[in-house]
């Protein structure tokens, strides 16, 4: 399961009104190969943590949830961190390393 991320200032998000569950679930998940396989496991990551669940009824979440609201992914953003990281800078690979 996801731990809680610390997000320091130079951190930034953008979220652009509603996105589907099914690009959220491919965007936290892409080590799945099928995008039904990313969503069963968000899914049983939301459900299994208590906390986040709670989090995340007031804004009608449900196990049919098929678009997160903003505040849905503010919410996810908060306990997860945000879905892909992009590092700036030179490249820290063996291969690169002389």
């Amino acid at each position: 399961m996801k731990k809680v991320k610390e997000i320091d200032d130079e951190d930034e998000w953008s979220i652009k009104g509603f996105k589907s569950f099914s690009i959220a679930a491919v965007e936290y998940f892409p080590e799945y190969t099928s995008t039904d396989a990313a969503i069963k496991r968000m899914r049983h990551d939301i459900e299994n943590d208590a906390q986040l669940l709670a989090d995340l009824k007031p804004t009608h979440y449900t196990h049919k949830t098929a678009r997160l609201s903003p505040k849905q992914q503010c919410i996810l953003f908060t306990t997860w961190g945000p879905p892909e990281i992009k590092l700036h800078g030179h490249d820290e690979t063996p291969e690169n390393q002389k």
